[in-house]
């Protein structure tokens, strides 16, 4: 886990700001997206989350 977060860091800092701020602005999405499907689940446990694609 160690050698993975290294090599994360050592992308990123070669990375633009811009480029940085796309990634973390990604993440964001994607982490929201994750809580709107937990929310989901608790309201309506007999259904299966939507499933999204992010490559279309």
């Amino acid at each position: 886990m160690t050698y993975s977060r290294d090599m994360a860091v050592r992308k990123i800092v070669e990375m633009t700001d811009e480029r940085v701020s796309k990634v973390l602005i990604f993440m964001a999405g994607m982490e929201a997206e994750h809580r709107i499907h937990e929310q989901q689940t608790r309201k309506e446990p007999h259904k299966p989350p939507k499933q999204t694609s992010w490559f279309i």
